[in-house]
This record gives C-alpha cells, structure tokens and sequence, in this order.
C-alpha cells in the first residue's frame, strides 16, 4: 500500500556498483547527454544502477508531483553513472578537480549541501498481466521523500537509515513503458565534530577515520531495486546450518519466507536446490498461504534426506584451508508458474566464541577475555580496520585489490566498525577466506541511549539491525558482530538488536562492545581499545603489566599484547617520498618531518591530511611520533634521512605489534587472543593509521606487518629476549629448526645459538630459544633468525636492537589529560630511549641487482635478486626495491618479502605480482645505506 511500511526481507541480489574510484570525467564528457531510460527485466529484480540524475532544490521550484513524472525535463540536472552520493556526483561532472591534493577539499563550499537535493530516475518498465511490481530501497543517507510517476509514495520520517531496507509495492503507479522515480533528500547528519548539535539519524559516518566529506555522505550508497513477479513472492532465503564437531555431516534446513500478494489462499510449491560442484542436493515444499499474508517455509533433512551433508566441504580462514562455497536457488510456483525466485551463496562453517579464564588480581581481565573457535580451532585474529572511500564511491576491482594486499600481509580478518559495503565486498572476503567483524559504528546516534530515540528511530534501528542480519548471516567470512562500539547497548536497545538479529536467524556471536564493557543479555565483552600512537616494541610484547587508563579502568590506552584489542596502532603512517609527492607539496611535506615544526611534544604543526576532530589536535601533530623516533635514532636532517628513518621506525613497531599478539596467543596465564590494527586504509591520502595508501603504495607498515604474519614464522621476543615459533597454517609443521645470530655493527657473528623446533600444531607457538647477548658488543646490534627445514629456508626475520632498553613511565603514561578523549601514547622516562644511533654509521653497502620480468597466468611476476657484494661487514640495511614503467610507480603490486637486509655474500630473490606489461618495467633499488640504483627489468 501507497506509504505504508512494508515487510522489509532479504532481497538476494547483489549490491555491488560499477568501478567508481577512477579519476573523476571532464564537465565536457557529459555536454548535451541526457541519460537513458533504464530498461526493467520483466521478471526478477534489476538494481538501477543507470540513468540518474541530481540537482540543487536551490535550482528549480518543481515539485515532487512534477519531477516524477514521465517525460520531465532533465537541462541542467547532473547525469551519474551509478546512483552516488552528491559529492560523488560533483566529482563525476568535473567539479572540483585533484580533490585530494593538499588542501583542495577545504575549499569544497558545503552550504551549497544545506538545502535538499533532487534525486531523478527514467525507467522502462513492462508489467507483467497479474503480476506485481516492488521498488526497494536500500538505505539512504540522510532522509527522503519518494515520488513514483507523481505520487508520493513514502516520507522521510520512515525513508532514513543508511542500511535500511524498506519495500514498496508500486504496482498501483506503474505504467506500461516509461516511469520516473524521485527522491527529494534532505542533508546526511554524519559530522560527530559538531559536538553541540544532536545527530537526528541512524547513518553512515566515518567518525575520526577521515575528515567529513563537504556534503556529509548525503544521497544514495546502494543501488534501489525494481522487482517484478508474480502473485506469490518469495523472501528471506537462506540456510541454516548444524554441523558436527567433528566436521564429519552438516544439517541444513533451507528457509524462506512466501509472501501471498493477493486477495485469496493460494497454494504454493517451494523448490529449489543446494549446489557444489557437481553435487546438487533438490528439495521441495508445499504450502498454503492466506491473503495479504506471508508464511515461512523451512525444508529440513525430513523433507529432504540429501540435507543430512555427509562429508561437507568446510570453509576455512586465509591460511588455514581452502574457502569452497555452496549455492541455494529457490523458486515459488502457483498453478505450474514461478511466480518469484531466491538464491543465496553459503560456506559450511562453524564459529563460536568464549571468554578465557580470568586473569587474577586485574582490573581489565577479571571476566576474561574474549576468544573465537572457527571449526573447533582456536585462532588469534590479525586484522584491520576498513574505510570506504571518502564520498562512498564502490568499485570491485578497487576492492579485489585491497584483499588482495591483505592476504599479502599475511592477515585473516578486517573490521567495519559500520562503513559496511555493498555485498559484493563480502563475497570478495568469503572467496579470500578473510574473517569480517562487522559491527554498529561509535560516536553518533547508534550510541545514543534508547530513551531519546523517537519512535520513527526505533523502528528504523529496528529495521537496520534485521537487514543487516539478513545481509550477513550467510557469509562464511562473517564470523561476529559487535552491537555496541566505544558504548554496550542500553538494555531496550540490546533488547532491539537481539530481537531483529534472532528474527533474521543469526547465529553467530554477537559481542556488548568493542570496548571492555557488558550488557544484560550479552554479557563482558572481553575486548579493549588502543593504543593509538607511538609504543616502543618492548612495551607492545608486555603481557603481564596492568596497563589501563587510571581515568576509566574499562578501557586499554597501550596496546600491550593482552586480551582482543578492537582498534590499535602505533600511530602516524607516514607514507614513502614516492606518494608523498603525488598529494603534498613540498612545503606541506617540509611540516611532517622538518625539526623546527614537527619535532617536540607538545611542537608541530597541525596538518590537513591528519585531520582528526578537535580533541585529537594534540595527537595529530607530527610531534608525538616523531620525538621518539629523533631520540631512538638519531637526528634526521631533511627529508631523505627522515624517510629513512621513519619507513624503518614504521617496520619495527608494527611487526612488534603484530607479532607480540601472535607470540602470546598461547600463554595460558594471560592469552592474546585478537589484534584490529587501527586502520587498513583511509578513504584519503592520509599521514595516519593506515597498512598502504590510497594509492596502493605500500610503506614500512606494510612490510612489517606482513614479515610478522608469515603462515610460519621466527620472531624475536623484545620483552624477555627469547626466540619464537609460530604455525599460522592449518597443517602441522614438522623438520624445523631455528638459529639466532647476534651481529656486530661491524659484522661480526658474537653469538649462535640453535635448536630443533619439534612438531608443531596449527595455530600453536613454541619458545625454541633463549639465546644470550655477549658482553662488550656495541650499543646497537642486530639479531638474524633464520628457520629451516633441511635446506630451505622457511622463515628470516632480522632485527636492530640495542643494549639499552627502552623505559616506558608507566604513570605519566597512563595520567589523565595526556590527550583527549583518550590515553594512547607512551611517555618515555628521562632518558628512557633504546640507542639505535649506531646505524648511522653503517658504511655504504654495495649491492648488485638482477630483476627479471614474465608473464604468468593473467599477470605479470618481476624477480628482483639482491646480492651484497661489499667486502667489509656492512649489512645492506632495509633495501626496498620498487618498479616503474614509464617513468610511472607500478602500483598496486603484490611483493614476496620487500626491506630485505643483507650480510656481504647474501642475496635474497624477491618477487613481485602486478598486472603491468611485462615490457618496459625498470627495478628501482635503495636502503638506509644502500645508494639508489635502477636496472631493467624486462
């Protein structure tokens, strides 16, 4: 019915949009172009992904009634590709170019977003003789008003929510050939910096990710849909799943929902079929549904004895199996004619969670902490924080990449603190076996208490919660999902969520928060939040220190390796001088590292692109990150040196940081067991928290978070000196052993120490070594770890080290005030700073480099060999090779390993994977004391 609000149900139709992050068109692309009607199928569900257009309210006086109309016309409105936010479509039309250079996006004039804007839509339709017609609206950003062919069809107290699912049956409005749909939005409330403004919706934001996007995510993210059927339609299906312990049979019922759409009973067949591969399992079921009514139909092994699945092909995480998928397709029939058709993709999985045992006398750990099991296996869970892009443009390829990089890193999980993408992203992740923890987004109405929600926001909590459950349930990848952020829900609230998520059939685990907090039904959450700036890497390995902010003993502000840390980093990533060039000039890069503005404390000045919202001011000058890294390794004196310094500060700590969870995920006494490092990426170019850039370029984060996750890796322990093994893969590992040289400056081996590692189990970590530092070596040294199974070598891992320690002041560290809104960065004692000043003086290394190109499959490999041919003792500290073809960095690009160091007679072989031609690539070579060459590489 006109206006009403419909049952809002699973639609199983894909959401993703066309590549939409390349470089915005010339206003000249679209001169006299008018879009094209959208032809509708005449049956099944098309997404309106063409034909859109925008304009300002401010630039016309039309009304509604008018503008949906068949035949209005369109000079002067703005033509879209894809249904987009205003920005997005601003951008698209030549509107303010290199938007993100400098500070081009400052100087977007956002009043022009405080009036509403029209959004206009031409189709085609052909409706079918008795048959319905449904326009489904998946979410908008901000609020709006729908017209249908001159009739209003829905108000914006209902149409709101960016992940809102709303149904209407427009089959009253619908003619035969053309119809205009249009959206009469009103401006998205997504700006938490505005701290005395109440945000009045349930929406997209990105928080303290990235700065507001001038038109604050106003207008549309996911594509509406059209669906044309028959009498009978058929919703919300999926698979419910009982698998076995042991992994032997898989129960499955196959559910859905049959909606009667008219005036009498009607008797429907269900039927369908499971698929995999060549096994095809077909069920059936008979039901009868009264008018205007919707039944649910549930078909299990009694029905069906082929949904008793012996033998299933389980899906695992990244590393630790294969990620085989199975397929439901249903169609609901009427008097021998489908009248509406379903399907759904489905991993067969099990996942549970479980807080471990309390760890006595702690503040933060009295409940425990908490612990996934994904087929019976516990796992630490390595991830990140996703971000979409600023102005929520969605493209695929753009997608495939970003998993791409991480599985390259080595992680098995990213978290979406809300952002969530289009379904598209999360079948990407289910085909990569990369764990989604999705979850409700912090800082804004989500985490408002219930009580000063009207009605209208309930209902549409109400509505999201469901349509999210609905969306998530079948991803194998999916494994969680967080009801609360920085707050646990308020009972109603909880009592919401649980509800609408137990309607959908989720039957994941469902977490109170991200943070160490609880709610009624769900409980301790067993997480905790931060760091978020600089620790040393000995302070990241410490498990047993109580480090809590003293303010707040709930939450975690240091990021030692205890317990699930949601969201935690190191701070800055400063991007390579490659990137840095291709978005700052030179006198904006001169503030990040130039001693008379970005050195000191409480120094530096403030840059746009680390914008944070004003509490964060403090944390966002190049001070805070800097100042250790002056003091650890010496004075930098221009931006060569600094980048030096820096991509090598950026490897040490967040290999630190990764391996110190991974390294104590078995300790029984206090276990870690999960790392979210804050963030993955960032929607802009940015100088903070982020694994590469938006570019794909890839900085010291990145390799030093992918040397750490290696599926079986040696690491150094920087808090008591011992030497580890980890197996991240799902086979056991056998035939190892692990060495351990302490290198001189000068190249002399002071010390070996080795060991037989023993068998080793999936997801297991053993100390091998314990091996001693020589009296009377120089101040800073290195430590070189090799592990091998007969002759190859299975893992090498090299650290810089020194014999001073350094000293965290544990107090001033976690003292209220250090930085508002939250503690999160190490205050070093007087003098408190490990002596890495010694490599400095390490002499130039001489190297030689051989690089190769070939085509392989559907891309292109380049082999780079890097051999020290020095005579002295110099290692080649941290060469990074990179390629370029006309005169263009290749990006983006999969390495083997990358920021290798090596002794006078090593070399290493490193490869690289990219889609470039396999002609014209040249091999770009230097290190912390490595001259820069190039050679060709094919």
């Amino acid at each position: 019915m006109s206006g009403s609000r419909a049952s809002i149900t699973a639609l199983c139709a894909a959401l993703a949009l066309a590549g939409a992050l390349a470089p915005a068109m010339p206003a000249s692309a679209f001169a006299g172009h008018r879009p094209a009607a959208q032809a509708i199928r005449s049956f099944g569900t098309t997404e309106l992904t063409s034909g859109w257009t925008i304009r300002s309210s401010a630039d016309t006086r039309d009304t509604g009634a008018e503008i949906s109309r068949p035949g209005y016309p369109t000079k002067g409105w703005l033509p879209l590709s894809r249904p987009e936010t205003l920005m997005a479509g601003l951008l698209e039309n030549g509107r303010y170019p290199n938007i993100f250079y400098n500070d081009t996006m400052a100087k977007v004039p956002a009043k022009q977003f405080d009036v509403n804007w029209w959004y206009r839509e031409q189709i085609t339709v052909h409706p079918r003789k008795g048959g319905r017609t449904s326009l489904v609206m998946n979410g908008v950003s901000g609020k709006a008003d729908l017209w249908v062919n001159g009739t209003r069809i829905a108000g914006s107290a209902q149409l709101q929510g960016s992940y809102a699912r709303l149904e209407y049956d427009i089959t009253p409005y619908v003619r035969d050939g053309a119809n205009a749909i249009a959206l009469d939005v009103s401006r998205n409330d997504a700006d938490i910096t505005k701290f005395d403004t109440p945000m009045r919706y349930l929406t997209q934001n990105q928080v303290d990710w990235n700065p507001i996007a001038p038109d604050q995510n106003t207008g549309l993210q996911y594509a509406p849909q059209i669906v044309q059927e028959g009498p009978i339609s058929v919703r919300n299906a999926h698979v419910v799943q009982d698998v076995a312990a042991d992994l032997s049979t898989a129960d499955l019922t196959v559910k859905a929902d049959v909606r009667n759409n008219t005036g009498s009973e009607r008797r429907v067949v269900v039927s369908g079929a499971v698929t995999h591969g060549s096994t095809r399992i077909a069920c059936k079921a008979t039901v009868t549904v009264p008018a205007h009514a919707t039944r649910t139909v549930a078909i299990t092994k009694a029905d069906c004895p082929g949904l008793h699945v012996k033998r299933p092909a389980v899906w695992w995480p990244y590393q630790m199996g294969d990620q085989p998928m199975y397929h439901l397709a249903l169609d609901a029939s009427v008097d021998g004619a489908v009248s509406s058709t379903a399907a759904e993709d489905f991993g067969i999985r099990t996942v549970t969670s479980r807080l471990t045992k309390p760890v006595p006398g702690k503040t933060h750990g009295k409940d425990g902490y908490r612990q996934y099991i994904v087929n019976g296996k516990p796992l630490v869970i390595r991830g990140a924080g996703w971000s979409p892009d600023l102005f929520l443009r969605y493209s695929p390829s753009n997608v495939a990449h970003q998993v791409s990089y991480i599985r390259n890193m080595g992680l098995n999980a990213v978290r979406f603190e809300g952002n969530f993408p289009p379904d598209d992203m999360f079948a990407q992740l289910d085909r990569a076996g990369v764990l989604a923890m999705p979850g409700w987004q912090c800082c804004a109405l989500w985490e408002n208490k219930s009580s000063t929600w009207s009605d209208d926001v309930k209902a549409n909590a109400s509505n999201q919660a469901g349509t999210m459950a609905e969306r998530l349930r079948d991803h194998p990848s999916v494994f969680t999902f967080l009801q609360g952020s920085d707050d646990a829900p308020d009972p109603e609230k909880e009592d919401l969520y649980l509800k609408a998520f137990e309607r959908a059939d989720f039957r994941l685990p469902q977490v109170a928060a991200a943070e160490y907090k609880s709610s009624p039904k769900l409980g301790p959450a067993g997480t905790k939040e931060g760091g978020y700036n600089y620790f040393p890497p000995n302070a990241l390995w410490n498990n047993r220190r109580e480090t809590v902010n003293t303010a707040d003993p709930t939450l975690s502000m240091t990021g030692s390796a205890w317990g699930f840390d949601t969201e935690v980093s190191t701070g800055n990533t400063i991007p390579t001088q490659d990137s840095l060039n291709r978005f700052l000039p030179p006198d904006e890069q001169k503030k990040i590292w130039d001693p008379a503005t970005a050195q000191g404390q409480t120094a530096g000045q403030d840059m746009y692109h680390t914008f944070l919202y004003a509490d964060y001011t403090r944390l966002s000058r190049m001070g805070v990150y800097n100042t250790p890294l002056w003091h650890r390794y010496g004075p930098w004196k221009d931006a060569a040196s600094y980048q030096k310094t820096v991509q090598l500060g950026e490897y040490e700590v967040t290999r630190a940081q990764f391996e110190s969870y991974i390294g104590n995920s078995t300790d029984k006494a206090n276990p870690s067991t999960g790392i979210i490092y804050w963030m993955l990426n960032k929607a802009w170019p940015s100088l903070q928290w982020s694994m590469f850039g938006t570019d794909f370029d890839q900085p010291g984060v990145y390799f030093g978070a992918k040397k750490a996750n290696e599926p079986v890796h040696v690491m150094y322990d920087y808090d008591d000196g011992s030497v580890r093994v980890a197996n991240l893969t799902g086979d056991r590992q056998d035939g190892l052993r692990a060495t351990a040289q302490i290198i001189d400056l000068d190249g002399r081996v002071r010390a070996t120490a080795s060991a037989p590692v023993g068998s080793l189990g999936s997801q297991d970590v053993r100390t091998v070594l314990r091996p001693k530092v020589p009296a009377g070596i120089s101040p800073t040294y290195f430590e070189k770890l090799t592990l091998t199974r007969g002759s190859d070598v299975v893992s090498r891992n090299v650290y810089w080290l020194s014999t001073k320690a350094d000293r965290v002041d544990w107090p001033k560290t976690h003292a209220p005030g250090q930085y508002t809104p939250s503690n999160g960065f190490a205050v070093f004692q007087k003098d408190g700073y490990a002596d890495l000043t010694g490599l400095r003086s390490l002499k130039p290394a001489d190297i030689r480099v051989r690089a190769t190109t070939r085509r392989e499959g559907g891309e292109t490999v380049t082999s780079v060999t890097i051999r020290n041919v020095g005579r002295g003792g110099a290692p080649a500290l941290f060469t990074r090779a990179d390629l370029f073809a006309g005169g263009k960095q290749v990006l983006p690009i999969r390495w083997s390993d990358n920021s290798v160091t090596l002794w006078p007679g090593e070399q290493q072989t490193i490869t690289a994977r990219h889609a470039g031609t396999s002609a014209g690539i040249d091999v770009r070579v230097n290190g912390f004391n490595v001259p820069e060459q190039t050679r060709h590489a094919g």
